[in-house]
C-alpha cells in the first residue's frame, strides 16, 4: 500500500514568552499561528489525512488541535515528535526520528501526518532521501519549511518522493494577520 506522510511544521509562536523553547510546554501559539495552523488544517483536510501525531510542546500541540479541528480527526501525542533540546546531538535527533518514520509506515493508513519541529523535519527529510535531499533552498530562519508549512514524503517503488507541498500565505501589511 503506498503510503503519503505529511511533515509539519507549528505554527508561528508567541515571542519573548521567556519561556523554555525546547522543554514541555514551550511558548503557545501567537494569534498569527493559530491563522497558519487554520489555514493548514483546511489544506490538510482536502488531502484526506487519516492519522494526525503531535510532538507535546504547546505550539506544536496546539497546532495540531487546530488541524484536527478541521480534518475531525484526534491528535495523538508522540514525545519523539518533540524539539530538539539545545544539549541533545542532532544524531539523536536523527535516531528519534527513524522509529517515528518506521512507525508510521507500519500504520494501516495511507496518508498520515505529523507536526513537529524544524529539526524533527529536516531529519526525517534527509531519513527519507538517504541522506541525499538539497534543503539549500528551503531555509526559513534556519528551517526547512516555513511555520505551519507542509512537506509531503510520497512512498515510490524506489524509495520517497518529496516535496515542499503548502505554505500559509500572509498578505502584505499585517503579519498577525493572514
Amino acid at each position: 500500500m503506498t503510503k503519503t506522510l505529511y511533515l509539519v511544521r507549528h505554527g508561528q509562536p508567541q515571542p519573548n514568552t521567556g519561556i523554555a523553547y525546547d522543554r514541555v510546554p514551550g511558548p503557545p501559539l501567537s494569534a498569527a499561528g493559530r491563522a497558519e495552523a487554520r489555514v493548514t488544517g483546511l489544506y490538510l483536510a482536502g488531502e484526506r489525512i487519516e492519522s494526525l501525531t503531535s510532538s507535546p510542546l504547546d505550539r506544536a500541540h496546539q497546532t495540531a488541535q487546530i488541524i484536527a479541528e478541521e480534518t475531525g480527526l484526534p491528535a495523538i501525542v508522540d514525545d519523539a515528535l518533540r524539539e530538539m533540546r539545545y544539549d541533545e546531538p542532532y544524531d539523536a535527533v536523527r535516531e528519534r526520528m527513524r522509529r517515528v518514520l518506521a512507525d508510521l509506515v507500519a500504520r494501516p493508513e495511507r496518508a498520515l501526518a505529523f507536526v513537529s519541529h524544524g529539526s524533527p523535519v529536516r531529519a526525517a527529510l534527509q531519513l527519507l532521501s538517504d541522506d541525499t535531499i538539497d534543503l539549500s533552498g528551503y531555509q526559513f530562519d534556519g528551517n526547512p519549511l516555513p511555520t505551519a508549512g507542509v512537506w509531503t514524503a510520497r512512498q515510490t517503488a524506489t524509495g520517497w518522493d518529496l516535496a515542499f507541498a503548502f505554505q500559509p500565505q500572509r498578505p502584505s501589511g499585517n503579519p498577525e494577520v493572514l
